[in-house]
């Protein structure tokens, strides 16, 4: 079993001559990156990073996928970004989220899905200074601007500052992050 899959591979290398597209790896790539902010986005990537879900993607394309393009000039695992799915359900005990990206808006959605709560929706959105996050009217309730000293700032519906979070404080929590 060893041997054959050792010529497989000896000759998927031999026959293609090819680098092809790496489309399952691109997908694997812009799955983690389509996080709803860098905290998940981090640590998608770490887990992405420390299991071999790179390495299985990257050696799927190179011997399997990235082949088949090479004989039959299509690549089965076709790339497209805008297909990417835009809605995600999380799930964390007995809470779960469903979490949408507009891809016109650049807008994130965030909706508690429990019977037992009300459900009230939370959007997301960014510009050059800060983050907004409205409420299904579409008032600001919150938003966050990050200072140029490093430090991230929170600030409730009526401008007030609620909290400011230091250059330390955000690298405790991602090393908090990358701990978990």
């Amino acid at each position: 079993m060893k041997r054959s899959l050792t010529m497989v591979v000896l000759l998927a290398f031999l026959a293609a001559g090819c680098t092809g597209s790496f489309n399952l790896t691109k997908k694997v790539y812009d799955f983690h990156r389509s996080q709803s902010d860098k905290w998940a986005d981090e640590l998608c990537f770490l887990l992405v990073a420390i299991t071999p879900v790179y390495s299985f993607a990257t050696f799927a394309d190179a011997i399997v996928f990235n082949s088949i393009e090479f004989w039959t000039g299509d690549n089965p695992v076709a790339y497209n970004p805008d297909l990417m799915p835009a809605t995600k359900l999380v799930r964390h005990g007995d809470d779960e989220l469903m979490i949408t990206y507009d891809r016109n808006t650049d807008q994130i959605t965030i909706t508690p899905r429990q019977a037992s709560n009300e459900n009230i929706a939370l959007t997301l959105e960014r510009n050059d200074e800060m983050v907004l996050a409205r409420n299904e009217n579409g008032d600001v309730i919150y938003s966050s601007m990050k200072n140029d000293g490093g430090d991230i700032s929170i600030y409730d519906g009526q401008g007030e500052l609620v909290k400011n979070f230091s250059p330390a404080e955000i690298g405790s929590f991602k090393e908090a992050l990358s701990r978990d």
